[in-house]
C-alpha cells in the first residue's frame, strides 16, 4: 500500500465512512476506491481517470486533491497517448517535421506580399465598379430628351371560334411518386471479447446522441482515430451530447458504465449485447444513398 493511499483511507475512517458512504458520496465504485486505497491502480482505464478519482475521494474526506497529486507524483502511472484499436481503425500517417531553411524564413514575406497584392486588387475592382456606375448614369441623362415614340396598336383580327375539340381542357399530368428515403437499418455483425460490432445501412445524414442517466465516461473516435468528442468524456447525470457522424465511415465507441448511457442512432437505440464494464461498440456505415 502507497503512501498516497494509506493517506486517503486514513481521512476516511477518521470521519467514520465506510467504502459503501464514500461510493455513495462519491459515485466511484468500490473496487476502485479499494485499488486507489490499495495502491493498485490496473483496474482502472487510463492515468487521466486515476488522477480524477483520487481528486474526488480526496475532496469527499477533506483533503486538497491537487496538493496530494503533487506530492506522490511518484506513486501514480505515467500519463501515455491511447493507442488506436488494432484491427479497427487505420492510423493516419505521421506529419513531417518542418524543414528549416532559406524558404521557411522567406514565407512570412512572401505572403505579406501577397496580402498586398490582393488589397491591391481589390482597390482596383470597386474602382472600376464606380466608374462604370458613373458612365451608365451619364448615358441615362444624356439619353433623356430623346423623343419616346408609343408603338402603334396592333390591329385585331377577329379570332375563328375554338372548336370542341380545343376547348376540351387539357389533361392534367400525373404526380410524380417521391422517391422514398432509404430505409435505415442497424445489423449486428458479432462479438468479439469486449467489442460488439454493426453495419448500418440508411441515409447518409447520420447523428449520434448520447444520454446519461448516471456517471459514465465515454469515448468516440471517427476512421483513423480522431477524436469526436473531448478527450476523456466523463457525463453526469442528465447530460446529453450529439454527434454529428455524416462524414464518417466507421465509428469508434469505448462505454465505462452501460447502464448509466443511452446511445442512439438516427434516433433509433443502439442496444448493448453485452453487460460488460468497460465495453466496446463499433458502427461501420454502408451508404444507401
Amino acid at each position: 500500500m502507497g503512501q498516497l493511499g494509506n493517506k486517503l483511507k486514513q481521512a476516511r475512517l477518521d470521519q467514520g465512512l465506510s467504502l459503501e458512504q464514500l461510493n455513495e458520496r462519491t459515485k466511484i465504485q468500490k473496487h476502485h476506491l479499494e485499488g486507489i486505497e490499495a495502491g493498485d491502480y490496473s483496474a482502472i482505464p487510463g492515468a487521466f481517470y486515476v488522477r480524477a478519482f483520487i481528486k474526488r475521494y480526496a475532496q469527499a474526506v477533506g483533503l486538497d486533491g491537487e496538493a496530494l497529486l503533487r506530492e506522490h507524483r511518484g506513486e501514480l502511472p505515467e500519463e501515455e497517448p491511447e493507442a488506436s484499436p488494432a484491427g479497427h481503425l487505420t492510423r493516419r500517417p505521421e506529419k513531417k517535421q518542418r524543414s528549416t531553411g532559406p524558404v521557411s524564413e522567406s514565407m512570412p514575406k512572401v505572403l505579406v506580399a501577397l496580402f498586398i497584392v490582393f488589397i491591391l486588387l481589390v482597390i482596383w475592382y470597386f474602382y472600376l465598379l464606380s466608374t462604370s456606375g458613373n458612365d451608365l448614369q451619364q448615358e441615362e441623362e444624356e439619353g433623356g430628351d430623346v423623343e419616346y415614340e408609343s408603338p402603334a396598336e396592333p390591329q385585331t383580327e377577329e379570332q375563328p371560334e375554338a372548336t370542341e375539340e380545343e376547348e376540351a381542357p387539357a389533361e392534367e399530368p400525373e404526380e410524380q411518386a417521391e422517391p422514398q428515403q432509404p430505409e435505415a437499418q442497424l445489423e449486428l455483425e458479432g462479438v468479439s471479447g469486449e467489442t460488439a460490432s454493426y453495419t448500418f445501412s440508411g441515409p447518409a445524414e447520420r447523428e449520434l446522441e448520447f444520454t446519461a442517466d448516471g456517471e459514465s465516461w465515454l469515448s468516440v473516435k471517427g476512421e483513423g482515430g480522431s477524436e469526436l468528442l473531448s478527450l476523456a468524456r466523463v457525463f453526469e447525470a442528465g447530460e446529453t451530447e450529439a454527434v454529428d457522424v455524416s462524414d464518417e465511415t466507421e465509428v469508434f465507441m469505448r462505454v465505462g458504465d452501460y447502464m448509466m448511457l443511452t446511445i442512439e442512432l438516427n434516433g433509433e437505440a443502439v442496444p448493448y449485447e453485452q453487460e460488460r464494464k468497460p465495453q466496446n461498440i463499433i458502427i461501420r456505415f454502408d451508404d444507401a444513398e
